[in-house]
């Protein structure tokens, strides 16, 4: 929702004596957003710039020059100023009355004889218009204009000639229709709100006048009318009938209940100034049981200097106030404030709002830099793992940040059972659940990337999820997850790129748990979200509760997006990589090495983990290295068996190795794996 004006009009209001970029940042510093300023040199104005505001839905007073006006003299300590308004003597008489009701609290006509159509609009306000986004209709047409982008009130001008009998703001009746201005005939419900005369309804109220009863330019007589109409009755009402005009824009927003006489006495003045005329009286009708009432706001000055960080004093917060033209209404106590809201404001209800002005007058940028006291919650992890401290990035992984919010299909891929909880409100259809993982967002973040032609992808979160526990209360708990997919490095010529495998994501998994020299232990499992045959879960050692999963992902979920190359994740919780271990260095042996292969043929069920936790029993203190180097299934292996062949490197702190050291823990490996599992030593 935006706003335009010229600067050059701004200044009938208040004196600026900022730069146009000192006023953008002032602007945006208040809450009203500059979207867009260009200079201009106007044959009319001369050098002037040009300001689109993008306007919040509940500052509807900031949509007129008066209202913005009003903020910045707030800002800058100055006063505020009216363009004089020169009164119009009644010389004619009426020939209408009006009469309201509740839904138009306040409704203010007056009765213009004997203008001049055919005349120029004055070019000032032609040229104001223009600038502001507005086109020239008609002299009158364009008066009101002026005044609803001056004041924030829309006007509404009939030709008197064409009212049949008096005036009066009722509902539709049923199955009524109206035509436009815009000459689109409509069929009102009983809920819309008309001007109606004493045959039909000729506006639309609040939104758009009709064309049997518009002015054209044979005009000679037009009754003006000024009104406030209750917020809550014209809301949603142009979008029914999907409309929306300036008019409406601004009586759903709620514009000041005070106003209406000031705005049909400033159209007519620049009515007799611009066509002429003879004036009949300003008429008025009033529902005092829904004209809104003034109201009060009590305001603790503790509350103040705690929700900002700030040290005001009551003197202080109450002249900050007084500028944005909230006044102290006096009894107050030492430590509060009774604050007069003013007719305009409709967005101020509670203490928390004039909170909020305070910090707006004063500068968002100078209150005080203050932490927030953090405040724990039940069952809620307090320690905040740090990534710095833990290797991913090192890795070659990226972070993302993915939201809480998921769509139900997608948590139900994750979370079978009635596990879930629903957002009340969601923000979108596809946005419904709390996050049970972060598997799936890191899944879209993949497909979004994949889309585009990034098919080589390495991400990581950490983030919160949230399920249900047995008890059916939630169960808030921080998670480390991760992607892989695609190769695993970048083409080059010197060396042949491969896709990336479990093994891969196994292998960054344990390099991060043996960074904090922890030891983590792979199970052969399932989950719904992952491939069947290529699931483990994960368990630090010595514990039997599983910290996490890995695996392919299953593949269902792939074809249902069309993914012809696997993807491999992981999640853990986060509190398993938080580690108190201060990092400790030893000095490096200057001795040298003595390095062993050793292959065994075992059955093809048998995890590698079982060989290499006999070997590094068997092996002696002097181990320093082991690792897998080569499996192998095939020609020369018997069926259902697999050979492994593992690299052993040993090396003493203190002296030279012996090779007949070595061959002693050799032929304990050897005769060790062939007793438990059965393990043929392969030649």
């Amino acid at each position: 929702l935006s706003m335009k004006f010229s600067k050059n009009w701004l200044e009938e209001f208040v004196d600026i004596k900022t730069s146009n970029e000192e006023l953008c940042e002032q602007l945006t510093m208040l809450g009203l957003e500059v979207e867009d300023f260009s200079y201009i040199n106007s044959p009319i104005l001369g050098e002037d710039a040009v300001f689109k505001l993008d306007i919040t839905p509940n500052r509807g007073d900031c949509f007129s020059i008066l209202g913005i006006a009003r903020e910045i003299a707030s800002l800058n300590k100055v006063s505020l100023k009216f363009p004089k308004i020169n009164q119009i003597k009644e010389q004619i008489k009426s020939p209408v009355s009006i009469k309201t009701n509740g839904a138009a609290p306040r409704y203010i006509g007056r009765y213009v004889d004997d203008i001049n159509i055919n005349k120029k609009t004055l070019p000032i306000i032609k040229e104001r218009l223009k600038l502001s986004g507005f086109r020239s209709i008609d002299p009158v047409v364009d008066i009101t204009n002026y005044v609803l982008l001056e004041l924030g009130q829309p006007l509404h001008a009939f030709d008197a000639s064409k009212l049949e009998g008096n005036l009066r703001v009722r509902f539709a009746r049923k199955d009524e229709k109206i035509t436009l201005l815009n000459e689109e005939a409509i069929e009102l419900s009983k809920e819309c709100l008309v001007i109606s005369d004493e045959e039909s309804a000729i506006a639309f109220a609040g939104i758009m006048g009709g064309v049997d009863t518009g002015v054209s330019n044979k005009t000679n007589s037009i009754y003006l009318e000024s009104a406030f109409f209750a917020p809550h009755v014209i809301r949603g009402k142009a979008r029914v009938f999907g409309i929306q005009t300036d008019a409406s824009l601004r009586f759903e927003r709620g514009v000041d209940y005070n106003l209406q006489k000031m705005a049909i006495e400033r159209a007519s003045d620049l009515i007799n100034v611009n066509l002429g005329g003879v004036f009949g009286p300003i008429q008025e009708s009033i529902n005092k049981t829904t004209l809104p009432k003034e109201k009060s706001i009590s305001l603790k000055c503790s509350r103040v200097n705690s929700l900002l960080g700030s040290n005001f004093s009551k003197k202080t917060m109450v002249e900050k106030l007084r500028r944005l033209e909230l006044h102290a209404l006096s009894p107050s106590s030492k430590n509060s404030i009774k604050i007069k809201v003013p007719s305009w404001r409709f967005d101020l209800d509670i203490e928390n709002d004039l909170v909020e002005e305070i910090a707006r007058v004063t500068g968002y940028d100078k209150l005080p830099q203050r932490s927030l006291r953090s405040i724990p919650r039940e069952g809620l992890q307090e320690d905040i793992i740090s990534l710095k401290k833990l290797p991913f990035l090192s890795l070659g992984y990226n972070e993302v940040i993915t939201y809480s919010f998921i769509d139900e299909k997608e948590a139900r891929l994750v979370e079978p059972d009635n596990d879930l909880i629903f957002v009340t409100n969601p923000i979108s259809s596809n946005m419904s659940v709390m996050r049970p993982s972060l598997w799936p967002g890191l899944l879209n973040t993949f497909i979004f990337n994949f889309n585009r032609g990034f098919k080589d992808s390495k991400i990581m979160e950490l983030g919160r999820t949230f399920k249900k526990n047995g008890k059916g209360r939630i169960s808030e708990k921080t998670f480390i997850g991760g992607l892989i997919s695609g190769l695993g490095k970048n083409i080059n010529w010197s060396e042949k790129s491969s896709a990336v495998n479990f093994f891969d994501l196994k292998g960054d998994l344990e390099t991060v748990y043996s960074s904090l020299r922890k030891d983590v232990e792979f199970r052969r499992s399932s989950h719904p979200y992952l491939h069947p045959g290529k699931t483990a879960s994960i368990n630090l050692r010595g514990q039997k509760k599983n910290i996490g999963f890995i695996g392919s992902l299953n593949p269902k979920i792939l074809d249902k997006y069309d993914i012809k190359q696997e993807i491999f994740l992981f999640e853990v919780l986060a509190e398993s990589l938080d580690s108190s271990i201060a990092t400790k260095y030893k000095n490096f042996s200057r001795h040298p090495v003595i390095q062993r292969d050793l292959a065994f043929v075992v059955s093809k069920n048998k995890p590698s983990k079982e060989l290499i936790k006999l070997i590094t029993n068997k092996a002696g203190k002097n181990l320093t290295h082991l690792k897998v180097f080569d499996v192998y299934e095939g020609t020369g292996i018997p069926e259902g068996k697999k050979s492994i062949a593992f690299s052993l490197t040993w090396q003493a702190g203190n002296r030279t190795l012996l090779d007949k050291e070595v061959d002693v823990f050799i032929k304990k490996i050897v005769r060790c794996l062939s007793k438990e599992l059965n393990a043929k030593l392969r030649t």
